[in-house]
């Protein structure tokens, strides 16, 4: 924790003494963030644990006034079979990969807030909280050349957040489970009102002031 704790201040701190904030960071060297465009446009994978990673942004109902943009991770799904899968219960095939979390930023850079997404969002395979919990030590954002410094800051707020994240995602099911209660579940998943299922506010000098005290987040 104390060496994702560094990483975490170092990284933005190099941004910073060169004038960039880690959002604009983020961009890859590009003058705009275009809406809804990927950044890097290819996303950014690490081959050997199969983590995917690219950030970007778009309007919703529940985004900040002051958000930015957002990191989207993603990990392989942990029972991809070897076969094509067969389709699930919307009738659509699912992805290779499950959304973990997605981690916005505001204007300056500074991180504001973890949220996970709905199925429909991203298109995912979705997984259970347990199991999505369990990626979470095996997640290691990678990138090369001018954003690797941005992956490696990533890597470390996955690290320093994972109890709060594993928090977030336990309460993204609870929710999913309420509102199947009262509907078809896989409406639920394609019900285009619910975009943002679970967030929680990141307030990174304070969480560290607070890790440093207590030794947890």
């Amino acid at each position: 924790m104390r060496d994702a704790a560094e990483t975490a201040v170092a990284i933005p701190l190099r941004y910073a003494q060169r004038g960039i904030g880690m959002a604009q960071a983020a961009l890859g060297g590009a003058r705009a963030c275009v809406e809804l465009r990927h950044y890097p446009a290819n996303d950014a994978r690490d081959p050997a644990s199969g983590t995917q990673f690219y950030y970007h942004a778009h309007g919703s109902r529940r985004r900040p006034a002051d958000e930015h943009g957002h990191f989207h991770v993603f990990a392989p799904r942990p029972d991809t079979p070897s076969a094509m899968p067969a389709p699930d219960d919307t009738g659509t095939l699912p992805s290779g990969f499950v959304h973990v979390a997605a981690l916005s930023l505001d204007a300056h850079g500074r991180p504001i807030r973890w949220f996970t997404t709905n199925r429909w969002v991203t298109g995912e395979a979705w997984t259970d909280a347990g199991s999505l919990i369990a990626l979470l030590p095996g997640l290691r954002p990678r990138a090369r050349g001018r954003l690797a410094p941005v992956a490696d800051w990533l890597d470390a707020m996955l690290r320093l957040y994972a109890r709060p994240l594993a928090t977030l995602i336990r309460r993204r099911d609870a929710v999913i489970a309420r509102r199947a209660a009262r509907t078809d579940r896989a409406a639920v998943f394609e019900d285009r009102t619910l975009d943002v299922v679970t967030e929680c506010a990141v307030d990174l000098p304070a969480d560290l002031q607070r890790l440093h005290g207590t030794g947890r987040l």
